[in-house]
């Protein structure tokens, strides 16, 4: 009699557990019963792992998509700081916005403007973005985004604006490991090889020699950067090179300093014909080249 209620009470108790649901298929807010930041941070589990399914069920049950876990992010800062496609896109679909500060108080498609991909730029350019904004933007690209085509979309952004042709990206190429990216760049005229307009601080090339950038000056100076340039001390890049060993590009510097110099004095004394020509009046002066080719000289 004992065994027989004993067994009935075990099957009891099988059918009960057997009523129970998995945590995939409870409820997700009542697995936040105790508060909402609970539903928000699986919200932001889901996010980070790409899982949309879940996502979907977490808010569709209410999550806050702008709720912020206890790190201060939001789920689509989540997204964006493991640079997951998928759930960007669906969190923006869901009452996410690029317009969403980050945690340092800037708004997102302008914080991992350094880190996203060309997808997710082009969703998360605001149609409405404001010209420094912009240019905050590409800066970061240009200093930290490897992906080449990231950097192109907030080029084709910034170049909408008037402005653009006088602002300088100098700073952000200075820290960019990607020498291809800065070559195009130098290359289109958008970093000017002697420096920007108005600016006091050192010429490219010297600020590439200061800081062992060999690949950045050596482009630079194919480019036809100024080796006689100056900092504020009087020294040339030469020197700089020389003072830290790098011995080779040392040479290529001094070279250069020795050509322009020439050229400088060549144009020099074809000024001097030239007035004399001039006050003689024996007609315009030019200056033949190496190649045999002339070319006006210069005007006083």
């Amino acid at each position: 009699m004992k065994r027989t209620f004993f067994f009935i009470l075990c099957l009891l108790v099988a059918v009960g557990c057997g009523k129970s649901d998995t945590p995939m298929q409870q409820n997700p807010q009542s697995t936040a019963s105790e508060g909402e930041s609970s539903t928000a941070l699986s919200l932001h589990d889901a996010a980070a792992s790409g899982n949309v399914p879940w996502m979907q069920i977490l808010i569709d049950q209410g999550a806050d998509p702008h709720e912020l876990n206890s790190a201060g992010l939001s789920p689509l800062e989540v997204a964006l700081q493991v640079n997951n496609d998928r759930s960007v896109k669906f969190l923006l679909q869901h009452g996410a916005s690029g317009k969403d500060l980050s945690k340092d108080g800037r708004p997102l498609w302008i914080a991992y403007a350094g880190t996203m991909t060309p997808d997710l730029v082009r969703f998360l350019i605001p149609g409405d973005a404001q010209a420094e904004e912009v240019y905050q933007a590409l800066s970061g690209a240009i200093a930290y985004n490897p992906n080449e085509m990231s950097i192109e979309y907030f080029l084709q952004k910034a170049q909408t604006f008037p402005d653009f042709a006088s602002r300088c990206f100098w700073p952000a190429a200075y820290v960019s490991q990607n020498q291809t990216v800065v070559d195009s760049l130098l290359i289109r005229n958008i970093l000017p090889i002697n420096g920007c307009p108005n600016s006091d601080e050192d010429a490219p090339l010297l600020v590439a020699v200061k800081r062992g950038k060999e690949k950045l000056a050596a482009s630079l100076l194919l480019l036809g950067a100024n080796a006689t340039q100056r900092d504020k001390d009087g020294y040339t890049a030469s020197y700089y090179a020389l003072k830290s060993g790098q011995k080779e590009l040392a040479d290529k510097l001094v070279a250069e300093e020795e050509r322009i110099r020439v050229e400088e004095y060549a144009a020099l004394l074809a000024r001097k014909k030239a007035a004399a020509r001039k006050r003689a009046g024996r007609g315009e002066c030019f200056i033949r080249k190496a190649d045999g080719s002339t070319v006006p000289c210069p005007k006083l």
